[in-house]
């Protein structure tokens, strides 16, 4: 059938026809057919259970035969348009450049591209001079210092641009470089756009930890919303204002930070209207009307952000009235640290019935609690270090999963990784926390000086059998592990890291993708070499990819393309529903979020179980129009990829290059 056939899937929505050109940009990619519905209703078998990884970092060159990669903070996008994700890396580090040819030294940026190598194999190349971490003004020996990145169509030319985040921390010497929005040829190389001179924009020195792509007015051009840390960490508890920044859809933005009404205060603490030291930031629609919710994910157990859209990109802040900010445990008296400082204020009301201390409170009793400070209601939250945005419990709405450093000193107050479920009606965001017990969702505690080590999280359906899992990468504290935790029938969740063989020791980065294009989802894991850790990786911070081998159901990867006039080309906050065997599988494209600029590809994997198709999908724009498209008995085995562009009826198969 020719790629121009007008034969179409059983469409819904009010939009004018595309063109039929491909959006392919210059890879080794082509789009030479439509698919033709199924002639009868899909049908499901009950899928195989499991799946098994298998650590092939040595086939894709990252291990010291190869690449000899190292790094924490993984990015993945497809960066030439060839179909394959790729790989953007970041060592943890401040205010340093790296040498383009290093001596022996370590590496601190890659750009990686996935190739088919000699023996026909997916494999990384290493293409870091791409111009991605190019120094403003030119070097021909160093490359900037950068720190993460997130990626997005920024002026709709059908490739994915980049915003690469510096963290420059203020108490070491400034070397001048900040973060840059780079824009991509199609190919992979990178050049910096004309910077933007507004406050919190791309030329001012800060401590940039987290940055999302979101169309947050929904106009068609994306904008970009950007968390920093402190003003100076270990000094102050003051935070700085997270920025909204207004794409032009040229590269440029303009400040939009207060007409947004997302403007906070240096101070303002016990009334919660302070800056937050953010360690990461989430967009994505949580009250289902089509625009993107903004949060921000607060350190140093401070309030949790969270902006409700008015759907023209206004925002209210709902971080209380929906539950986001933290839970309702405000206690500090079984804080370790309290009870030292009470062995020396027994006369002190608050001390009233507390107990010893299992602790050694050392020859200053108390001197680790901040009496005024410590015990007020904005010092009883979490660390949270990412909130990963998505349907994890099947109901159509996206819920919300905070990941979270917590100690056994801070006591009950101090939140735990766990589940927001969402519970969101027209007009308000809100928010159930069923807890970890009844979810199955907590992590491993070990010994009686336990830590809970939640720094990054994502959802993907690892086996393909319709319901989402869950990875929590749980940093470099002793006894910990990635923890994978795979949905049940019945919605639980049971960790199945020894199961699938992904207990992935002090793990610090990670990324889930379809890097072979089978139609599983592989995961990309980080390791940490901070306190013990060490004696594990003594390598350093090595970075494997476990390709997922095991049995699993059938899938579909969708490739969604904007129109690049009302909605952004790279459908960055589309979401598609897709009804098969009985579930309602909800996704929505992101463009980055979490801990250091996390993001897993932004073409849509949807497991299947053992169904023969797709009864129904819809994709809802991120237009302000909100337009909707809806395509019927989509064939499972139509992949492995297909591309679905806004106002264009048929439904293309991709073809990849082998």
């Amino acid at each position: 059938m020719s790629r121009f056939s007008l034969l179409a899937f059983a469409f819904i929505g009010c939009v004018s026809p595309a063109s039929q050109a491909s959006l392919a940009g210059t890879g080794a990619i082509t789009i030479d057919d439509t698919v033709a519905p199924l002639t009868e209703a899909p049908t499901c078998t009950a899928p195989t259970p499991g799946a098994l990884f298998v650590d092939t970092s040595d086939t894709w060159q990252l291990d010291d035969n190869g690449l000899k990669l190292r790094g924490n903070r993984l990015t993945v996008a497809d960066l030439d348009g060839d179909g394959y994700p790729d790989l953007v890396v970041h060592a943890v580090s401040s205010n340093v450049q790296q040498l383009q040819q290093p001596d022996g030294g370590a590496r601190l940026v890659w750009q990686l591209m996935n190739r088919r190598g000699p023996d026909g194999l997916r494999r990384f190349v290493d293409e870091t001079g791409n111009g991605l971490f190019q120094v403003r003004g030119g070097s021909d020996s160093h490359y900037r210092a950068a720190h993460l990145a997130v990626f997005g169509d920024v002026d709709n030319d059908g490739d994915l641009d980049a915003f690469s985040g510096t963290h420059d921390d203020p108490s070491k010497p400034d070397i001048g470089d900040r973060s840059e929005l780079l824009l991509n040829d199609g190919t992979g190389h990178f050049s910096q756009a004309s910077p933007t001179p507004v406050r919190g924009g791309l030329m001012e020195r800060l401590p940039t930890t987290s940055a999302t792509f979101t169309d947050a007015d929904r106009d068609g051009k994306l904008d970009l919303f950007v968390g920093y840390f402190y003003e100076y960490y270990g000094r102050t508890y003051q935070g700085l204002q997270a920025q909204l920044l207004l794409g032009q859809g040229t590269g440029g933005f303009t400040t939009g930070t207060g007409p947004a009404g997302l403007t906070t205060t240096r101070d303002g603490f016990e009334a919660f209207t302070n800056h937050r030291p953010a360690y990461g930031v989430t967009a994505c629609d949580l009250d289902d009307d089509g625009a993107p919710e903004l949060m921000v994910s607060a350190y140093g157990r401070q309030r949790n952000l969270l902006y409700r859209n008015d759907g023209r990109g206004r925002f209210v802040d709902q971080s209380e009235a929906s539950g986001f900010f933290g839970d309702s445990n405000v206690d500090f008296t079984d804080n370790e640290n309290f009870k030292c400082w009470c062995t020396v204020n027994q006369a002190d009301p608050k001390c009233t019935n507390v107990r010893r201390p299992v602790i050694s409170c050392g020859a200053n009793p108390g001197s680790s609690w901040g009496d005024g400070t410590d015990d007020q209601p904005w010092r009883s939250n979490g660390n949270t270090f990412t909130t990963w945005c998505g349907d994890l419990t099947g109901d159509g709405k996206l819920d919300l999963y905070s990941a979270e450093i917590r100690h056994f000193w801070a006591g009950s107050a101090s939140d735990s990784s766990e589940l927001l479920k969402n519970e969101s009606t027209n007009g308000s965001v809100r928010f159930n926390r069923p807890g970890n017990t009844a979810t199955g969702l907590g992590l491993p505690r070990v010994g009686g000086s336990w830590n809970e080590g939640g720094l990054m999280a994502a959802g993907g359906d690892l086996d393909n059998d319709g319901l989402q899992d869950l990875i929590v990468a749980a940093s470099d504290y002793p006894d910990q592990f990635g923890v994978v935790l795979q949905q049940q029938a019945d919605g639980r969740f049971v960790d199945k890291a020894d199961t699938f063989n992904l207990k992935h020791a002090c793990m610090s980065g990670l990324a889930i993708a379809d890097f072979d294009r089978d139609g599983d989802l592989d995961v990309l894991a980080g390791a940490s070499t901070a306190r013990d850790c060490s004696a594990i990786w003594r390598k350093g911070n090595e970075v494997k990819l476990y390709e997922n081998q095991g049995p699993s159901g059938k899938s579909v990867l969708l490739r969604l393309k904007g129109n690049g006039t009302t909605t952004n080309r790279a459908a960055i906050g589309a979401r598609v529903t897709v009804k098969a065997g009985g579930k309602t599988i909800v996704r929505e494209v992101s463009g980055g979020y979490g801990h250091f600029g996390m993001q897993h590809d932004t073409v849509v994997h949807v497991g299947l179980g053992n169904c023969t198709g797709i009864e129904e999908l819809t994709v809802r724009w991120p237009d302000a129009a909100g337009t909707v498209q809806r395509y019927e008995r989509i064939p499972a085995a139509a992949g492995p990829m297909l591309e679905l562009r806004q106002g264009d009826p048929v439904v293309y198969r991709v073809k990849l290059a082998k």
